[in-house]
């Protein structure tokens, strides 16, 4: 079957992802001073003005006002702009988290039940060396280079990917679309935009770049509504978790009810969904699936999901082989996880270093897309793009006489 899958992704000087920013700046403030802080942090950012909203639990006292002025420094819009950290105002309404909220989640015995009920998302396709779909790969490319060109552009930049795959699920990229806040004319914002896609300063894969840019030949769209010289808060308001599809896996795959910054890794929105990309990574890297999707189900105040499903495709030789030789391979995939690796809360905050603070690092760089393979920056930061089951994955099932 036909189909045509549609991803967006959005640079760190987006207002929604600075606000995103200034939520997990605060969360890794709170980490720092108390490792078993329970945060839901939400800000709203709009012209020069910065409110801060949500519930706290921890014996650590932080310099709000600083660590808001410090990430808005961080981000760097232009002077004009009037949005770093001295020309700001910061509302904070933060409170309390409640009683009986925090009875559910910190119980007897070091147990931590889920914080909220939740519906987490992962997954992982082979079309990338990162394991990430392509079309969200290629999205988030588009806008990593406003990292290395925001000082002449801005960092506020939006791309749009559209990726059409035929009956053998084969990838053809039909469409990019960038737009970017510039200081320069149109007309050099253009050229050296459509310079740096065709050009490969992205960094994209060799052989992709290839294949998907110079071989699909994508109609490249650049500012199509003209002039954007004012960006950020001033032209849109931001908000905290607003763009959890752009986190995520954009049309390749449903998303959960939450989003994940401003929240310690008692929320299973995040510490759930983290887990949900490392299970599926691993299921790819293992070479078990081209595919594969990973969903946990929790309860509010129950440690263990209530429910887990595994959906795999296959294309290419392993259609013919993978599916006809275990057709229960994701229910004995299922099997094995909840055996052999603790998704509670606690068990996933110990498996991925949960409580160091390093959630601003990764909101900025993207919670996911990221190298394995004991890559010492993914290890740090990135835990759960980490493919260290693969092998054992792939050892078990060829044992239990899984073909791939």
């Amino acid at each position: 079957m036909r189909r045509t899958v549609i991803c967006e992704y959005v640079g760190f000087g987006h207002p929604d992802k600075v606000a995103d920013q200034i939520s997990d700046a605060l969360l890794d403030a709170f980490l720092e001073k108390d490792p078993n802080t329970r945060a839901g942090i939400e800000v709203m950012v709009k012209d020069n003005i910065v409110v801060l909203g949500g519930e706290v639990k921890s014996m650590a006292q932080i310099d709000y006002d600083h660590i808001v002025r410090k990430t808005m420094d961080g981000v760097d819009y232009p002077n004009d702009h009037h949005l770093s950290g001295d020309d700001i105002k910061v509302i904070n309404l933060i409170g309390k988290q409640s009683l009986e909220i925090s009875r559910s989640v910190d119980q007897d015995d070091g147990i931590i039940g889920a914080g909220d009920q939740g519906f987490c998302v992962g997954f992982a396709s082979n079309e990338t060396e990162d394991l990430m779909p392509l079309g969200a790969y290629l999205a988030r490319k588009l806008c990593d280079c406003a990292e290395n060109i925001h000082h002449t552009f801005g960092p506020d930049i939006k791309s749009q990917v559209v990726v059409t795959y035929d009956e053998k699920g084969r990838g053809h990229v039909d469409s990019i679309l960038v737009s970017t806040m510039h200081q320069c004319s149109l007309e050099e914002c253009r050229t050296q935009v459509h310079d740096y896609i065709m050009n490969n300063k992205m960094g994209i894969d060799a052989q992709l770049f290839h294949q998907h840019i110079i071989e699909d030949k994508p109609v490249i769209t650049i500012n199509p509504a003209g002039e954007w010289h004012t960006g950020g808060s001033i032209s849109d308001c931001g908000m905290t978790n607003r763009k959890i599809v752009v986190d995520q896996y954009g049309g390749y795959a449903p998303v959960g009810g939450g989003g994940l910054s401003g929240k310690d890794m008692s929320k299973v929105d995040r510490s759930g969904t983290y887990m949900c990309r490392y299970l599926a990574k691993n299921i790819v890297a293992a070479g078990l699936a081209d595919t594969a999707k990973v969903e946990l189900a929790y309860i509010i105040g129950q440690p263990q999901p209530c429910a887990i499903n595994i959906e795999l495709n296959n294309f290419g030789q392993s259609a013919d082989k993978l599916p006809n030789s275990n057709p229960n391979l994701s229910d004995d995939l299922a099997t094995w996880i909840r055996e052999h690796i603790d998704l509670s809360p606690k068990g996933i905050i110990e498996l991925f270093d949960g409580l160091r603070p390093r959630y601003h690092e990764v909101v900025r760089q993207g919670h996911f897309g990221h190298p394995g393979n004991g890559n010492e920056n993914t290890f740090r930061v990135f835990p759960w793009e980490e493919t260290d089951i693969a092998n054992t994955l792939k050892e078990f099932f060829l044992h239990k006489k899984v073909t791939v």
